[in-house]
C-alpha cells in the first residue's frame, strides 16, 4: 500500500481522506496518517471492533506511534450516507471495497455519488479493483462524474469545481 500513496503527493498534512469499506485493514489508514492525513477509516459492519483493537495493538507493540495513530478515526458508516457535511473531505479511497459493497447490495454509482458530495473542489476518488475487467467498469461508472485515469487496476478519479454560471 506505501509504494500507490508515495507517489501521489496530494495526501500529506492537512488533508482529510475517508478509506470507504475499511473492514479490519488498518495498513492503508497507517500509511497515510503517517505521512500527516487525517483518515477516516469507515465500514458499516462490525470489523470496526477488530480495526480498532489492531491499532491498539500496534501501537502496545510501538510499530505505530500514539501521534500517527490519533489522525487515524474508525467509524461504522454506510457509504451512501456519509456523515459528513458537503465539500470537507480531500481523498476517498475504495480499496477493494466496491465488490464488496455490491454484495452487500450498495449501488457503486450511490456510492460514488455521495462521495463526490464530500468531496471538496479538485478532491480524488481512489479505487483499487482485483481485475482489469471490474476496474474498467468502475471507471465507467466514475467517469460519468468525475474526470478519470486509469493505470491497471486502479482507477483515480478528479472533482472539479463546478462551472461559473453565465447568468
Amino acid at each position: 500500500m506505501k509504494k500507490e500513496f508515495a507517489s501521489i503527493p496530494f495526501f500529506g498534512p492537512g488533508k482529510k481522506v475517508i478509506d470507504i469499506g475499511c473492514w479490519d485493514n488498518i495498513e492503508p489508514s497507517i500509511t497515510l496518517a503517517s505521512k500527516g492525513t487525517t483518515v477516516f477509516a469507515i465500514d458499516r459492519y462490525q470489523k470496526m471492533a477488530e480495526f480498532k483493537e489492531k491499532l491498539l495493538n500496534s501501537i502496545e507493540n510501538k510499530k505505530v506511534s500514539k501521534e500517527i495513530s490519533e489522525k487515524i478515526i474508525p467509524l461504522k458508516a454506510n457509504a451512501i450516507n456519509l456523515p459528513f457535511p458537503e465539500q470537507c473531505i480531500d481523498g476517498i479511497l475504495f480499496l477493494y471495497s466496491v465488490s464488496w459493497l455490491e454484495q452487500f447490495g450498495t449501488e457503486p454509482l450511490i456510492a460514488y455519488k455521495e462521495a463526490i458530495r464530500v468531496l471538496k473542489d479538485d478532491g480524488l476518488v481512489i479505487i483499487t479493483e482485483s481485475n482489469i475487467e471490474r476496474a474498467i467498469t468502475q471507471e465507467r461508472f466514475l467517469n460519468t462524474m468525475m474526470k478519470t485515469e486509469r493505470s491497471g487496476n486502479v482507477i483515480i478519479g478528479k472533482k472539479f469545481a463546478p462551472e461559473e454560471k453565465l447568468f
